[in-house]
């Protein structure tokens, strides 16, 4: 299972995240869909450890 729980993340004046939370248990499937920039790429980072949240 992977659960978030009010995470926030800010690059310099760019809100990206703001209290944003989400459960996954195992073997669900989801989609990230959205623009360059949105912030699709920086989660992932936050889920592996690779990027802490603010």
């Amino acid at each position: 299972m992977i659960r978030l729980e009010n995470i926030g993340k800010q690059n310099g004046r760019q809100i990206v995240f703001i209290e944003a939370s989400a459960a996954l248990q195992k073997g669900e499937k989801i989609g990230l869909v959205g623009p360059n920039g949105a912030g699709k790429t920086t989660l992932f980072r936050m889920i592996t450890g690779q990027e802490q949240p603010d």
